[in-house]
């Protein structure tokens, strides 16, 4: 979320210079796009929830836990960053024209989807 959030923020600070160069108001909304990649934390948090509470009842499987921990995790840094990476864009965009935020958002819920199928897969294998 780190990466996603960091790379939509330096965009939407590169925006709204270019407005205050321009005379014109920064827009708020650009905080949207820059805090839609922190979501994948929370589903890592429930992730890791999940296969704490799975460890309990078969601690024997403990590899199996980490590699399902590992790899959901890295996953969903993956789409964290990706979604990051369309934020900035939108914010460039939005920044520029005023226009598509809606369309915007819809591009980033595509991004989230896929941490959320991460995350849903990596429960059903620790199952």
């Amino acid at each position: 979320s780190a990466l996603g959030c960091g790379t939509a923020g330096m965009a939407a600070i590169g925006a709204w210079k270019k407005a205050y160069l321009k005379g014109k108001n920064a827009l708020f909304t650009l905080l949207i796009f820059v805090g839609a990649p922190i979501a994948q934390t929370i589903y890592g948090m429930l992730l890791m929830m999940y296969i704490l509470n799975k460890s309990q009842a078969a601690p024997a499987n403990w590899a199996a836990y980490l590699g399902v921990g590992i790899f959901g995790g890295i996953g969903m840094m993956a789409s964290a960053w990706y979604v990051g990476k369309s934020a900035a864009d939108a914010c460039n965009a939005l920044g520029e024209t005023g226009k598509g935020l809606v369309n915007y958002l819809m591009v980033l819920g595509v991004g989230e989807t896929v941490a959320l199928f991460v995350m849903v897969f990596s429960m059903m294998l620790v199952s």
